[in-house]
Order: structure tokens, then sequence, then C-alpha cells
């Protein structure tokens, strides 16, 4: 019986160990999405991240080289000076930076990241005790053949 996206009836299965195997497989296929969103939203949180902090350290370059002397005033490219040109690319790079963070607060791919990975761990945490329940229940069923034969 193939398992969709519905809500399984344990009255479909004749055994307990078919009932573990349904919620076995129902918790892998959850972990594994989980797991998928949980690696979108990594991504997404670093696309945003990445170009401002390129832009923050290019910021603090361009301010220091500023504001050093080694930029000289006669320094010209056509008619505009070199010092005004990269004091005007700063501020651009800082309304840059700042609309970058504002619309990863808005997004918080953060929260989203972290709430999927707990989910995941859950679901895989009782994948694991599904397994271990149908391991000790083949264990039991096996003392119990031994015993009776012997």
């Amino acid at each position: 019986m193939p398992i969709q996206d519905r809500q399984l009836d344990f009255e479909d299965f004749s055994s307990d160990t078919e009932k573990l195997s349904a919620i076995l497989k129902r918790t892998e296929t959850s972990s594994q999405k989980h797991k998928l969103a949980y690696e979108y939203y990594r991504a997404r949180k670093f696309v945003v991240l990445l170009p401002s902090l390129l832009s923050c350290m290019c910021i603090a370059l361009l301010g220091f080289l500023v504001t050093t002397d080694a930029i000289k005033r006669h320094m010209k490219v056509g008619d505009a000076q070199v010092e005004d040109l990269l004091t005007i690319l700063i501020g651009c790079l800082g309304v840059f930076v700042g609309m970058m963070i504002l619309m990863g607060n808005q997004w918080d791919f953060g929260k989203r990241e972290g709430m999927h990975l707990s989910a995941m761990v859950d679901l895989e945490s009782l994948g694991d005790r599904i397994r271990f329940s149908k391991m000790n229940r083949a264990m039991n069923e096996e003392r119990e053949g031994g015993n009776g034969s012997g």
C-alpha cells in the first residue's frame, strides 16, 4: 500500500510490524523534506549575508583609503575628484548594506532554518526509536521461538 500525504489509517494494517514500518516510512520522508527545507533556507540566508559582508569590507577599505594621503587632491576622473567619487561610492554601498540587512531581517531565514532543523532532528530521533522498537520486537520473537522449540 503506497503511503502518500494522507493520514495513516491503522485499520488498513494487519500487524504491528506493518504499522511500525508505515510510521517509519512516514518519518523518514518527512525528515528528508525538512532536511531539504533546512538546506534551502540556510543557502538563502547566506545569499543575503555574503553580499552584505563583502560590501562592508569594501566600505571599510574605501573609507580608510579616502582618509589617508594615498589619494591626492590633484587626482581626477573627468571633472570630478577621485576622493569625491569614492565618498559617493561608500554612501551607495552603505545604502545597499542597509537594504540587504532589512530584507534579511524581514525574511528571517535563520528562524525558518532553525525550525526545520529542529523538526528534522525530532523526526530522526523518532525514526531511531521506531527502528529500535522493531529490532527489540524481532529479538523477542526470535527468543520466544527459540525457547518454544528447544
